[in-house]
């Protein structure tokens, strides 16, 4: 009982407050935790707390060590600003940042999703809560894309802190996509596909943790990568769940995805997902015409969710067609568990995202490099402004609150366990095949529709995840490339491989390109 007591002490601690809470507080917070204390209790624990306390202050006073993910140049930078000319609203922030460095990436103008620290520049989430936060560190993978000669033109706008796939639930307004501007562009990183379709970059880097890069990209009739779990690394940005949490290049074409992949691929050493060691590889070099040695397993159930739309479902199967008739070896597979990711995963990043929101956007129990400084400002504006938040983040959080309170985490382990059951599923088929195959979204674009009720504006944001999101739970790479369209908007065929197998996914995928061509976006009257 004093274990559980005194961690609960330790909120105060985490919430800015450093001092010895007072006998009603600490009778408050037993009560909170169930636990009844008789007033000869709350007296000990209140000079136990006294003791404790000054041990706190020890840490809170000692300097930290000068160990972060990188080391940067301001150079000229400033924060940024709203920028006057915004189409389809991807931007929420312009700050043009670029090094002399020469290299594989020069000339190429890069976004990023607002999650992701850029020093010296805004970093918002898509949210109120950090409006003026500016990070003095850089992520790790915004180093190596500067390193490589790439000029970072700013950062996109992103549902908040990553609680939809709609892209249109960011504080700073919705995304409209640029293929016909009555519908969204998915999310949660909205301004990644639609900066892309709109010409506005050349590679975007998006975070995923449900379908987050890959749905934006299928919408927007790009080509979006969600990588191995730990080939790249995610330090300094914004997490939701270190289970799911995955970063990613978007491009509008399969070359440009594997010369970003190429350059942000790699240990870092500050996050413990990675592999010790991962041998440097250069993807591009997997961009061969030649899928004569292909299998390719057709997953059955990714065409047969009650919101498959038919019109998509051949679309990707012709461009499935086109692999065969290029040498492809083509089977059909079934996976009846496919249909149970959904609300499994939905559990993982919904739970997952409440106690990373309540730990200062950093969460807790993962061995890297935490960024204190945005613990320290999410948590008082997290205090003040939570009811900031838009309607999405709050359903979710409410109902994981309310979880948390009956059951602790009882459903959230047991849902960990399930992804396992899942993951030996996958493993069963790529055991036999080179790649699956399905549609990356088995839906249309959501219409954009600001008068819907909140009810079933939240509701429909969920049927887009369901083919992307089971393969954040099992770790394996897929990659999003578009098949063709309908109803004059684009549509995507995914191809999930093998941990690590990202080289035999951009074969697949550039393959496909090469045979249907890059879309293009049909010019529409203003």
């Amino acid at each position: 009982m004093m274990d559980t007591f005194m961690n609960a002490l330790l909120m105060i601690v985490i919430r800015g407050m450093l001092r010895t809470p007072s006998e009603r507080e600490l009778a408050e917070i037993a009560e909170s935790l169930g636990i009844e204390l008789s007033q000869d209790e709350i007296r000990d624990y209140h000079r136990l707390s006294d003791i404790t306390f000054d041990d706190y202050e020890t840490i809170q006073k000692t300097p930290e060590p000068p160990k972060q993910p990188t080391e940067f140049h301001y150079g000229d930078r400033t924060s940024g600003r709203r920028p006057e000319r915004n189409p389809h609203n991807v931007w929420i922030t312009k700050a043009e940042v670029q090094t002399e460095a020469t290299g594989t990436l020069e000339g190429k103008r890069i976004g990023l999703k607002d999650n992701i620290a850029l020093a010296g520049v805004e970093m918002t989430g898509g949210s109120q809560l950090l409006k003026g936060y500016i990070p003095d560190v850089e992520a790790t993978v915004v180093q190596r894309l500067l390193a490589a000669g790439g000029k970072i033109e700013g950062k996109l706008n992103m549902d908040e802190f990553g609680f939809s796939a709609s892209g249109d639930y960011s504080a700073y307004g919705p995304v409209t996509n640029p293929w016909d501007e009555e519908y969204l562009v998915g999310g949660s990183s909205s301004g990644c596909g639609a900066a892309l379709a709109a010409g506005e970059v050349d590679i975007a880097i998006g975070a995923d943790q449900g379908g987050s890069i890959r749905i934006p990209a299928a919408w927007c009739g790009v080509v979006g990568l969600t990588p191995t779990t730990g080939l790249v690394p995610y330090t300094g940005i914004i997490p939701m769940d270190a289970s799911i949490d995955h970063v990613g290049p978007m491009a509008r074409s399969v070359e440009e995805v594997a010369e970003a992949l190429t350059v942000i691929a790699g240990t870092d050493g500050f996050d413990p997902r990675q592999p010790k060691e991962l041998p440097e590889y250069d993807y591009t070099s997997a961009l061969e015409d030649d899928v004569t040695d292909l299998s390719i397993a057709v997953l059955e159930e990714g065409f047969n969710h009650p919101e498959s739309n038919s019109k998509i479902n051949d679309v990707v199967r012709e461009g499935i067609a086109t692999l065969e008739d290029a040498g492809a070896s083509v089977s059909t597979v079934s996976v009846p568990m496919h249909l149970k990711a959904p609300p499994i995963a939905l559990l993982i990043w919904s739970y997952g995202g409440l106690q990373v929101l309540q730990q200062g956007a950093q969460g807790s129990l993962l061995d890297g490099w935490y960024n204190t400084t945005l613990s320290q400002i999410f948590s008082k504006s997290w205090q003040s402004s939570a009811d900031q938040l838009t309607d999405a983040a709050k359903a979710t959080l409410l109902a994981m609150e309310y979880l948390n309170q009956k059951q602790q985490n009882t459903l959230y382990a047991k849902a960990q366990n399930l992804s396992y059951a899942l993951m030996d599923e996958y493993a069963r088929v790529l055991a036999d095949a080179d790649v699956i195959a399905l549609p990356t979204v088995p839906t249309k674009p959501l219409k954009h529709e600001p008068g819907l009720n909140r009810v079933d504006k939240i509701q429909r944001t969920f049927p887009p995840t369901k083919n992307t999101c089971p393969f954040v739970l099992t770790g394996n790479p897929s990659i999003t490339v578009p098949a063709g369209t309908v109803e004059g908007l684009p549509a995507g065929l995914m191809f999930v491989g093998d941990h690590f197998a990202e080289e035999t996914l951009l074969r697949a995928a550039y393959t496909l390109e090469r045979a249907l061509g890059l879309p293009e976006i049909p010019k529409r009257s203003s």
